[in-house]
């Protein structure tokens, strides 16, 4: 644990030659923990602002791209 703690090396314990379990600093766990919970606040606030999308306008756009592409592909074949 010195190793990891004051040398900032890592560590992959594992069982029948399969990874099971990471020892890493203290400093860079509570990072990746941070980055995770950024992450999944980014991801919340997203999917919020998305319920409030007007989902009419959105379906409408998406029949008007493949209307537009389905006769764009039609005059190719011509």
């Amino acid at each position: 644990m010195n190793e990891v703690a004051l040398k900032d090396d890592e560590y992959i314990v594992e069982r029948a030659g399969k990874p099971i379990v990471a020892i890493i600093p203290i400093d860079q766990y509570q990072r990746l923990r941070d980055e995770r919970a950024d992450f999944f606040r980014m991801v919340e606030e997203i999917q919020i602002e998305a319920r409030k999308s007007d989902t009419g306008a959105i379906d409408f756009e998406i029949d008007e791209a493949v209307q537009s592409y389905r006769k764009g592909k039609g005059k190719s074949r011509k």
